[in-house]
């Protein structure tokens, strides 16, 4: 057993650093009055101030955004860290919190002793230890400005009394100074993100069957419980869609690369976005958005080459079934032999209500594969035991990104990467990226795609037999769980499952870049979540494991949309009548608002409206003839002002999602894989007698809206919104299912411990609708359209929830109210556009 204890002494980071240079001051200071207590004619000679070891110059431009300098990467780190605290502290601090197991030592157990199950499942996990081990492993310009980061974060928690913090934390005991292997290791947790670290509360509880007689658990009041299912499916709801253009030679109106940026990501918590330019003159010029906490651009832009990402259908872990043997619960079988899981006991200090604290020991197990998981019943098909850790069997996981310590040093080679071949070649030595495809141009104008995503490598055998486990209906595991939480479950005993050694990867058992799927070209690439099969429809990619994604499959509503709008051609084109992007039509095809399936299905259901007032729903009559009107005057885009796209949506709403990707409820043309951006097509037809059933759902969204108290003329912007300082602002765009680019939604996809800042009572239909209408807190968040131009970078962004995290922030809703007007803001790069913003404040920050 080997037990691990919080830490309980005094905060690291500077604290300790600082008094020691206090005492050594004051100590030389003593030292000189007593001397000149000798010599009273002697001069006393103060020292002269130590020079500051970081320094950055950090110019806000108009809405915030920081535009950083410095002469090397300790002090760009330093300015970064800086900027970054004065916006968003609280959630750092919260995930320093989380990372460092001490969420119940300082807020308690937590709501079903959730905090107490995170600390512990982190400490299972050993983040802090793989960070300290991976830290002299970065490259020195990475360490330096991993070092610089905290020392910059630092300096605004010494400056910033604990009163004046924003409202999250404000007086919060838990905001203090951290250390660079903090920050590198909450950079390797993000890394877990749509993996692990999704089924951290299900290692928490994982504990084997009781054996024998019990003892009385006096702790079982602090122990953390398996989540239900509801609970894993809301923590398995990664919220993450994305668009991603890449634009070649051929497709825009100057020859050179251009890039549209679309990520959809939760507008609050860990996973929000933020947005500044980094500069060591000489050495590095990049713009663009990162995650809180990591120095470095994720997407952006440089002088010579852009990207963006979006989140992949890839598969970056496994859960392996292992079999027990009898009367050993910890003992599985494996090939001809047994071999017993490894445990080993941890410790968190957890707060009580009264304020005392009090120690929690609990011991967890592993196999070879990796932490034992409790998988609750109800997303087990039937016939199969009632709890996942039973006498017969076990469920244990590995993940692809537990040994990814390549990930700063990914994103810092593509920050400063020059042209393709500098930037493919970060990607086939560090392989680093943790859950992204990428799309890149350039100003030669070269579009490349790849799906990097860390992949685990099955034998052909082992993958075929999944997938079709997986994609058969019946009561497998492989199919219960794959259907209910998207995970790939395998056979651990069977040696065959794991996973395969190859030359040239990351780690051992993951598949090598050079196996990876990619497509060189020079029209276009894009990406909106399905696989990298329709990278560019014109040349399918094919022939990978399915772990890398699914081939030949119905595409969703939303990459129709956006491949439609790439590929159509005509004097109403998106690209307009010389098939070739100008960034204003770039722009514009953004914030389009249309929907894929609007386009494929109102008109029919227009014309069978005519001369219909009355129809049966619910074994009831609905009056339908406002809502006709209202579709037939509608012009079919999803905008703030637009009247009838609430009741298309909810006519869509009330059809499955099944319906909406192949032939069923909605169309008679199913899907076929030669055609996949065409099919499905065709709405149903009308039958011969009694009620037309699209009219029937039409119906039902018209007594959907009517119970939630939402007048049917209701414009989308009235209901779909989100809260600023208690004011609602209208959001335009829709949903992923409806076949919109531009995605808002309601996410829960965050382990921050905040409230919610937008909350959605009891939802009605498919759509999210409640009474209160459509709140929004994910989505369409750091939208950039950019061109390469003669002269540089030509660009401009909005940043959806805006800059800043602080209510009293000037920034805190100033770009949401320019995305709610479909409204874009100039990227400002140069040192010239830089200088001539009207709001420009231009500090120096030093220390350290």
């Amino acid at each position: 057993m080997h037990e691990h204890t919080p830490d309980t002494s005094p905060p690291r980071g500077g604290l300790r650093s600082l008094r020691v240079r206090r005492w050594s001051f004051t100590l030389f200071t003593s030292l000189a009055v007593v001397a000149s207590a000798g010599c009273e004619d002697d001069p006393i000679v103060e020292p002269p101030p130590p020079a500051a070891k970081y320094s950055a110059k950090v110019r806000r431009t108009s809405y915030g955004i920081p535009h950083i300098t410095a002469n090397d990467y300790g002090s760009l780190g330093f300015g970064q860290g800086y900027a970054f605290a004065q916006d968003h502290i609280c959630p750092l601090a919260d995930q320093i919190l989380k990372v460092r197991s001490e969420r119940a030592r300082f807020l308690g157990q937590g709501p079903g002793n959730t905090y107490v199950g995170s600390d512990l499942a982190y400490l299972s996990l050993g983040l802090m230890e793989r960070a300290q081990a991976a830290f002299p492993q970065l490259s020195q310009e990475v360490q330096d400005m991993l070092t610089g980061y905290a020392a910059g974060y630092n300096k605004y928690v010494a400056e910033t009394p604990k009163a004046s913090l924003p409202g999250e934390c404000v007086n919060a005991d838990w905001v203090r100074p951290i250390t660079a292997v903090d920050l590198l290791a909450f950079d390797i947790d993000l890394t877990l993100v749509g993996g692990i670290n999704q089924l951290a509360l299900a290692i928490a509880a994982a504990q084997p069957p009781a054996v024998g007689a019990q003892s009385v658990d006096k702790q079982a009041h602090l122990r953390p419980t398996a989540p239900d299912m509801e609970q894993l499916k809301t923590l398995r709801q990664t919220d993450f869609g994305s668009n991603g253009w890449a634009l070649g030679a051929e497709r825009t109106d100057n020859g050179k690369g251009m890039v549209m940026a679309n990520p959809h990501f939760p507008w609050e918590g860990e996973l929000r976005l933020w947005e500044s330019q980094l500069t060591v003159p000489g050495q590095m010029n990049v713009y663009g958005v990162g995650l809180l906490g990591v120095p470095a651009v994720l997407i952006g832009f440089n002088e010579d080459v852009a990207w963006t990402h979006t989140f992949s259908s890839g598969q970056r872990m496994t859960v392996y079934k292992l079999d027990l043997v009898p009367g050993k619960p910890t003992t599985y079988k494996y090939g001809t032999e047994e071999r017993a899981m490894t445990s080993k006991t941890f410790t968190v200090l957890v707060k009580l209500p009264e304020g005392s604290l009090t120690n929690i020991s609990q011991t967890l197990y592993s196999s070879h594969y990796g932490p034992i998981v409790s998988i609750p019943d109800t997303s087990l098909p039937q016939g199969f035991p009632k709890t996942s850790w039973n006498t017969q069997t076990v469920l244990t996981i590995r993940d692809a990104n537990i040994e990814n310590i390549k990930f700063l040093d990914q994103f810092h080679g593509m920050n400063k990467a020059k042209n393709l071949t500098e930037f493919k070649n970060v990607y086939a030595t560090q392989q680093g990226l943790p859950w992204v495809n990428t799309m890149y141009a350039d100003k030669e104008g070269k579009a490349w795609y790849t799906d990097a995503t860390p992949t685990p490598n099955l034998t052909k055998d082992a993958y075929t037999k999944w997938v079709t486990a997986a994609t058969t209906p019946g009561a497998t595991l492989a199919y219960g769980i794959y259907a209910g939480l998207g995970l790939v479950v395998l056979e651990g005993s069977d040696p065959a499952n794991e996973w395969q050694v190859e030359p040239g990867a990351r780690s051992p058992g993951l598949v090598p870049f050079a196996k990876v799927p990619q497509l060189d070209r020079n029209d276009f690439v894009f990406n909106a979540n399905d696989s990298y099969w329709l990278s560019n429809p014109a040349a399918p990619l094919t022939g990978f494991s399915p772990l890398h994604g699914l081939e030949k499959v119905p595409q969703t509503p939303r990459t129709r949309m956006n491949l439609l709008t790439l590929t159509e051609s005509g004097p109403n084109a998106a690209s307009g009548p010389d098939n070739k992007f100008s960034l204003e039509e770039l722009k514009a095809a953004v914030f389009s608002n249309r929907s894929s399936l609007e386009q494929l299905t109102r008109a029919a259901l227009i014309e069978r409206c005519a001369g219909k007032t009355t129809v049966t729903y619910a074994d009831k009559p609905v009056d339908i003839s406002q809502a006709c009107a209202l579709l037939t005057a509608w012009n079919g885009r999803f905008d703030p002002d637009a009247k009838g796209a609430i009741v298309f949506r909810e006519f869509l709403a009330a059809i499955p999602n099944a319906s909406l990707l192949n032939a069923g409820q909605l169309f008679s043309v199913p899907f076929d894989p030669a055609q996949p951006v065409a099919t499905p097509n065709t709405p149903v037809a009308a039958p011969a007698t009694g009620e037309d059933p699209l009219l029937v759902k039409l119906a039902q969204a018209v007594t959907t809206l009517n119970t939630a108290g939402i007048a049917l003329d209701t414009t989308l912007g009235a209901v779909q919104f989100t809260r600023r300082a208690g004011t609602p602002i209208p959001i335009q765009g829709g949903l992923s299912r409806e076949g919109i680019t531009n995605v808002v939604s309601y996410g829960v996809a965050r382990t921050t411990l905040f409230e919610f800042s937008e909350t959605r009572p009891a939802t009605l239909s498919a759509s999210g609708l409640s009474k209160q209408g459509y709140p929004i807190n994910n989505g369409s968040s750091f939208v950039m359209a950019m061109q390469f131009t003669d002269a540089g970078p030509s660009a401009n962004a909005v940043l959806t929830y805006s800059e800043s995290g602080d209510p009293k922030s000037p920034h805190y809703a100033d770009q949401t109210l320019l995305f709610s007007k479909k409204q874009w803001r100039p990227i400002l790069f140069t040192d010239a556009q830089i200088a001539g913003d009207a709001n420009l404040v231009e500090t120096t920050i030093s220390g350290g």
